[in-house]
């Protein structure tokens, strides 16, 4: 774990590199997810530009409350926000994609 303080706060990162047995033992339970090499991703389709604009401001909480920073991209046609996952650091995917995956999944319209 690597442990952060940004002024008030601690950020616990948890960077213990997952098995695959372990990543895909986490994907069964995280509706959308999938594993794309050494990322995990989702694409995220929503009603409306508003609920883009809402789901847009929990990515950002998310990444600052647990700095973490995914991939992401917005398909405006498509109501779309693709998000992929990794630990650049480590190689691979770690615990701390699953938290920042479960996080997003956390999020309700």
């Amino acid at each position: 774990m690597v442990r952060r303080s940004t002024g008030e706060r601690n950020i616990v990162e948890d960077k213990s590199t997952l098995s695959t047995a372990e990543v895909d033992e986490a994907l069964a339970s995280l509706d959308g997810w999938t594993r794309d090499g050494l990322m995990i991703q989702r694409d995220f389709v929503l009603a409306n530009f508003s609920q883009i604009t809402a789901f847009l401001q929990h990515v950002v909480g998310t990444i600052a409350a647990q700095n973490h920073h995914p991939d992401f991209s917005l398909d405006t046609g498509s109501r779309t926000v693709a998000v992929a996952v990794t630990t650049h650091s480590e190689g691979g995917i770690t615990q701390a994609d699953i938290d920042f995956a479960e996080a997003l999944n956390a999020w309700i319209p």
